[in-house]
């Protein structure tokens, strides 16, 4: 528990320090072009929008399907519980066909738009 509790420690104490050191070594010179507002990309050709592509949004889904998957399995990897490791493994399983089916669906989605 203190092993935690140090480590959770540690990374506070690092991220105060980086952040006070970078307020300390940054200058601050405000002008007119750093207040004004900032939009990224060009301007609008047509009045109508466009459509987006549903593959990214299921593409991002994914992304963080499998990143919390990843923190998931990271909890059992120091596990002596074989009863543990086999609802990992389950959950493996079926994260595995999941995803399969996912991408399946992807694939054909951008063959035919």
């Amino acid at each position: 528990m203190e092993t935690v509790f140090l480590y959770t420690l540690g990374t506070f104490v690092g991220i105060v320090a980086i952040y006070l050191l970078g307020t300390m070594v940054s200058p601050l010179r405000p002008n007119l072009v750093k207040n004004d507002h900032f939009e990224c990309g060009l301007p609008a050709s047509s009045s109508q929008p466009t459509k987006a592509n549903f593959g990214y949004f299921i593409f991002a889904i994914m992304f963080i399907v499998i990143d919390m998957a990843g923190m998931f399995f990271s909890l059992f990897v120091f596990s002596k519980d074989n009863h543990a490791l086999m609802i990992a493994a389950i959950f493996a399983g079926i994260l595995f066909v999941a995803l399969s089916v996912a991408m399946k669906e992807y694939r054909k989605e951008t063959v035919h738009a």
